[in-house]
């Protein structure tokens, strides 16, 4: 007598048949990847256009960032001192006009001089000027 098996399973599976053809199922295979093929088809013409999009804009970026870097460069060199000044002497190529962060630059020496110069030449052209006015009352 034969003992059934401990899981409490039936041993054998029954056979399903297949409700389709083979050919019903190479043509349901083939039309799916007929599908893909052409998902993927769209999504490299889409890639295309916009890669000739930003072909041809490209021209005018690269314009517009050097119109950029050459505006830079003026303000740069229009922001520089010069020697011409009287007041100052050049600025220090170690502080660059550019750079502004939330730290505060200290002025270096002979920038105080220069600012200190200058406060007393003020302060002597004020008290000219308040002399000249005071002389002027009757």
């Amino acid at each position: 007598m034969a003992l059934p098996p401990s899981s409490g399973r039936r041993s054998g599976r029954p056979v399903r048949k297949s409700t389709s053809t083979p050919r019903a199922q190479d043509r349901s295979l083939l039309s799916r990847e007929l599908e893909e093929i052409q998902r993927r088809e769209l999504e490299i013409k889409k890639a295309q256009e916009e890669a000739q999009r930003r072909v041809e804009t490209l021209p005018k970026e690269i314009e517009k960032r050097e119109q950029k870097q050459r505006e830079k460069i003026k303000l740069r060199a229009m922001a520089q001192t010069t020697t011409m000044d009287g007041f100052t002497s050049p600025r220090d190529k170690r502080h660059s006009v550019m750079r502004r962060g939330n730290t505060v630059r200290r002025m270096t020496r002979p920038e105080q001089r220069s600012a200190r110069i200058q406060f007393l030449l003020l302060c002597l052209i004020l008290g000219a000027i308040l002399l000249l006015l005071w002389k002027s009352l009757p």
